[in-house]
Formats: C-alpha cells, structure tokens, sequence
C-alpha cells in the first residue's frame, strides 16, 4: 500500500453520455478489444532509457490491464478512481523512479500508452463503437489527468526518505564514474580506488525475477555502484585483489543465481583508478556484446578471453588490451625474433629453426617461454593470430 498523500483526494463523480443497449454493448467490445491488445503493447512504444525492456515488459502488462479495467469501470460508474484503487499502478510508477526513470518519462508512458490502445481501437471499430468512443472519448482525457496527477504525488513524497536519497547518491557516483565527471565526494563514504566494471546483457526471454535478484545482489556489495540501461546495467564493484580474483567472485554470484544459458552475457573489465572506469565499460560493453553475438552465455569474460574476436572488431581501441601481450616480451628479443620469424615462415614451425639455425627443440622451448609469459600459445592457431596481432599493434611504437 502507497504512504502518500493521493489517499486525501477526493473520487470525484463525473457526468459521462448516457448509455442504450447499443452504446452499452459497444463499451462492453470496446473494454475487450482493448484487454487482448495489452499483450505485448510495449513493442508499439519507445523504451525506457534507464532501464533493461525485458526487465519490465512484464510490468507494462500488468500496468496497462490495471488500467484498462479502471478506466472502463470509472465509464460504466462516473466515478475516478482514488489511490487505494490506483494502488498497483502506483507501485509500479515507484518502482521505475527507483530505478531511475525521469517522473515525466514514467507520466509520459501513461500517456503514450492511451493514446496507441485509443488509436488501435478506432482503426478496427465498427460505427457503434465509433460513437461509444466520441462519447467517451472526454472521459478518458480526465481519466488520464486523474490518474497521473495521483501517480505523480506518489513518486515524490519519497524524496526525502532517507534511503531514497542514498539510492539518488549512489546513483550519481556510477553516472559520474562512468562519464568520467568529478565526483562530489563529501556526500557519500569513502569510494574505492579501483573497480571491476561488469555490464550485463540481458536477453528478452530472461526471467525478470531472476535478473532482478542478481542485480539485486551485486547492488548489496558494499561499495558498489549500478547503473541501469535499455540492454541491462553496469556494476561497478570495488577490486579488493587482482582482476582475476574479482571476475572469480563475480562468476561465484552469477553461477549462485542460476541464470539460464543463453539469456544472460557478461563482460568485465578492471578499471585500476577512476580515470580508467570509462575506457573499462567500453571495453566490458564489447565483450558483452562479442559474449551475445559468439553464444558465451553465463560466464564473465574478459577481453583477453575473446582477445582475437576483441581485436578484430575494436580497431585501435583495442591497444590497451593487446599491449600487455607485446609488452611481456620487450625485454626478450629472442623470444620476438622467434616470433617474427615464424609468422613470416607461415607458422612452419621446422622452417622457422632453419632461418634461425637453432634446432627445433630451440624454438619449441622458446614457444613455451612465450606461452608462459604472455599467456598465447603460438602452436594453437587463435592463439597465434592473438599474437600477431600484438606485434603489430607494437610494431610502430618500436
């Protein structure tokens, strides 16, 4: 039940058309028409912004029954409804502005939403249900003025509850952080130094109540930062150890909320200061996007565990990702000219030792050396195109 002050409106009583057999029939297809229409109505409206569409295309359902029911009743009795009537509609209006949807998109919904279920319903009506909805067509404008003046008290007497505002602040931070904005630091606790940035792809058939509960969860880590968008959100969660371990703990928290394959991507990226938080959730949104287009559900990856696929489409933006591969072998030329060589033998491993005069045992010592340096393997063949590409990445800064 809402605490607010739309409980002290008044119901107001207005005079509607008087109805005969005809015109009472024709609401009565009208309100049924306009019930089947609900199901997948969203599709027909722009998406909220702020938040993931396949998190609250149920909740648009549920929104536009309740309120096809109360507009009709209110047609069949003349009598608004007040807010213990409008309580479900209400808490779903909360939930958005909690999220962070503007009020005026949550009001602005609720418009847009009457006006393609009154526009779909003329383009079909038989001439009874034209007159009926003439009739009733000014009744709908003081429905709709009703009914978000209610739903807009509601969504504001909550500003100044504490936990309200703590939301609104951590909110800022992750927008700030993500922007790369200065943060106003004396309103909050003290914000870690660096962050696994996580962004999260949520596929349309995912369960809401299951991606709910793992958003939930991450937003409960302490010194973490959310921020919600059209596909999913990003999580910014606090790097304690090494990137490793980080990703280790967030695949425990994802495997722990038994998402299903194929309706959850993650890709994550670690920001080492504030600075870098920007160029991580780029990083971290094309992976997620590499995970959705490659089928690596479920599973947090990094860049360098799709590096190649990483490579080939970031273009140069990929070079803070691959320089730590060129990097680990500037201090072993030979290990570079090995390299070198065997990419311009065609990766024939014996003819790369007769170019070099080493035995062949030389060059798979030296293969096993770069392996363990870089993490490459330049005998399997994506890691070796992996490598190829970091030399020449490397190649005009040397």
């Amino acid at each position: 039940m809402c605490n607010c002050r739309t409980a002290n409106i008044a119901t107001r009583f207005v005079r509607l058309p008087k109805m005969d057999s005809s015109s009472t029939a024709a609401r009565t297809s009208l309100r049924e028409r306009a019930m089947a229409m609900v199901v997948g109505f969203s599709d027909a409206l722009p998406a909220y912004e702020q938040v993931p569409a396949a998190l609250v295309e149920g909740d648009f359902a549920r929104g536009a029954r309740a309120n096809v029911d109360l507009f009709f009743d209110f047609i069949e009795s003349g009598t608004l409804p007040d807010s213990d009537d409008l309580v479900e509609v209400i808490a779903l209006a909360v939930a958005r502005v909690r999220e962070g949807v503007p009020l005026s998109a949550v009001l602005g919904m609720y418009r847009n939403g009457a006006t393609v279920i009154w526009d779909e319903l003329a383009k079909s009506a038989s001439p009874d249900e034209l007159a009926a909805m003439r009739d009733v067509g000014p009744g709908l404008m003081q429905y709709v003025a009703s009914m978000t003046e209610q739903v807009a008290i509601a969504c504001v007497e909550p500003a100044g509850d504490p936990l309200w505002e703590q939301r609104e602040r951590k909110r800022a931070v992750a927008a700030a952080l993500l922007s790369g904005a200065p943060i106003n630091a004396s309103t909050m606790a003290p914000i870690a130094r660096s962050f696994l940035v996580s962004v999260f792809d949520v596929e349309s058939v995912v369960d809401p109540a299951q991606a709910g509960a793992l958003r939930n969860r991450l937003d409960r880590i302490d010194g973490a930062f959310l921020q919600l968008d059209t596909t999913g959100w990003t999580a910014l969660t606090p790097m304690i150890a090494d990137e490793a371990t980080a990703v280790t703990a967030l695949q425990k928290i994802v495997d722990e909320l038994g998402v299903p394959r194929g309706e959850l991507w993650v890709g994550a990226a670690a920001a080492p200061s504030h600075d870098d938080v920007p160029a991580a959730a780029a990083d971290a949104h094309r992976v997620a996007s590499l995970c959705r287009r490659t089928q690596r559900a479920s599973r947090v990856m990094r860049p360098r565990d799709l590096l190649l696929e990483f490579v080939l489409t970031a273009g140069p933006d990929a070079r803070r990702q691959i320089s730590s591969v060129s990097d680990a072998l500037t201090e072993q030329p030979a290990l570079a000219q090995t390299l070198e060589v065997f990419f311009d033998c065609e990766f024939n491993q014996l003819a790369t030792a007769r170019r070099l005069d080493v035995h062949r045992n030389t060059v798979t010592y030296r293969f096993a050396r770069i392996a363990a340096l870089t993490g490459f393997d330049p005998l399997r063949p994506r890691d070796a195109m992996v490598l190829l590409a970091a030399r020449l990445h490397a190649a005009p800064h040397q």
